[in-house]
């Protein structure tokens, strides 16, 4: 088995909300959200680490609502006593969104919650539906 991802800590680099729902009671509003992730190259034994943004609705289209949240994660590459150590780098991309974008996830509807509105909640995504790239 290869090394699995294990998030050591995730930084909150921004995070805006916008809410206008109230001024705003019947307009309609589809959530569409808009989620970046890239994992940056690893320097030998050293931590792996990336970065997520989600940006749901838009600041240039009167949108009653906008979030915006970018954080950066800190991964650790872990095996078990005896086994590879060797990275698969799609695998540990699709673990490293999976734990990244819950935290997101929870971020987002605590916040939505706090000021006053319904939690939105993200629904989950299947990382094995996530098309990875590699950036040169």
């Amino acid at each position: 088995m290869a090394a699995i991802a294990v998030l050591h800590k995730h930084i909150l680099q921004e995070f805006e909300l916008h809410n206008e729902m109230i001024d705003k009671p019947n307009h309609q509003f589809q959530m569409k959200p808009e989620i970046r992730f890239q994992v940056f190259p690893q320097k030998e034994k050293q931590p792996i680490s990336s970065e997520m943004s989600i940006e749901i609705g838009n600041m240039d289209d009167n949108s009653p609502l906008y979030i915006k949240l970018r954080m950066r994660g800190i991964f650790l590459a872990v095996a078990k006593p005896g086994e590879d150590a060797t990275i698969d780098p799609k695998e540990f991309h699709k673990q490293a969104f999976v734990q990244l974008f819950n935290h997101a996830r929870t971020l987002i509807a605590g916040a939505t919650q706090m000021g006053g509105m319904n939690p939105i909640s993200l629904p989950p995504i299947n990382p094995d539906n996530l098309n990875v790239q590699k950036n040169n």
